[in-house]
């Protein structure tokens, strides 16, 4: 059986907001006024805490499917005799 792997995008999401917070900051000694700070709240922000909570779901479900799919073998596939 393929086991399912939702840790790889998420750790992949995590790396491209990380860029995106990057890149934010280099802007901002740059772009710092009325118009940044609304992006940043509107946008950014929120952003930050629907990734923290994917990447919470994403743990929770992934450990969910791990042990569904160990309670899903047959014995001898879990090193067990029969």
């Amino acid at each position: 059986m393929k086991r399912v792997d939702f840790v790889s995008p998420g750790a992949r999401l995590e790396e491209a907001f990380r860029k995106l917070e990057a890149a934010w900051a280099e802007a901002q000694p740059h772009w710092n006024d009325a118009v940044s700070q609304k992006v940043e709240d509107d946008y950014l922000l929120p952003l930050r805490a629907q990734i923290r909570s994917l990447t919470d779901a994403i743990s929770k479900t992934s450990q969910t499917m791990r042990r569904a799919e160990w309670e899903c073998q047959h014995q001898r596939e879990r090193g067990g005799s029969l």
